[in-house]
């Protein structure tokens, strides 16, 4: 309530800018510490038709986003973590690089890898272990513009790894990252 009636509206916006910036900070430690997605039911889906979906999203809000893999693939998860992992990881894609391709491939061993690739600055190798650490941001390799908080991937991690499975970071070439979601 101080921060609407102070003068003047630069000081103003600065100060709400902040505040929902605190907001927006809070919001995603609560959800990254909140117990409810481990209690999310195992269900038989789609995991194609949810892939796309999240390119979808991200595509109607003006991202080159593309997805590459197969029409169907009937997968047992939990569909609403699994999202939110595969969407924190596009989410960091699209803030980094223009271009986002996500393709979802069955391995010889059945394991299902998302690889979700862009083509912005990439993650030096030496921080690309540290940035899955909560709210660590590296250094030069992102933009540190003030979004995010460095939970993405954290969150992204745990859930792959209650999947039983898990998360890596490489380069990309020429330039980028690549970031692999294995199940």
């Amino acid at each position: 309530l101080r921060a609407e009636r102070v003068a003047p509206d630069a000081l103003r916006d600065g100060m709400l800018t902040d505040l929902t910036r605190m907001g927006h900070m809070i919001d995603d430690t609560l959800c990254y510490l909140r117990d409810d997605a481990r209690r999310e039911p195992v269900s038989r889906i789609d995991l194609p038709s949810v892939v796309q979906t999240v390119c979808s999203d991200f595509t109607d809000m003006g991202h080159a986003v593309s997805y590459v893999g197969p029409a169907r693939l009937a997968w047992r998860c939990r569909p609403l973590a699994l999202t939110r992992a595969i969407t924190n990881v596009v989410d960091n894609g699209v803030k980094h690089g223009r271009q986002v391709t996500v393709t979802l491939a069955l391995t010889a061993d059945d394991a299902v890898v998302i690889a979700i690739a862009d083509d912005g600055p990439g993650i030096a190798a030496g921080d690309r272990e540290r940035v899955l650490a909560p709210f660590f941001k590296a250094e030069g390799a992102r933009p540190q513009d003030g979004s995010g908080f460095g939970l993405g991937l954290s969150i992204a991690q745990d859930i792959l790894r209650r999947h039983g499975g898990d998360i890596s970071l490489a380069a990309a070439e020429p330039r980028g990252l690549i970031v692999r979601l294995r199940l």
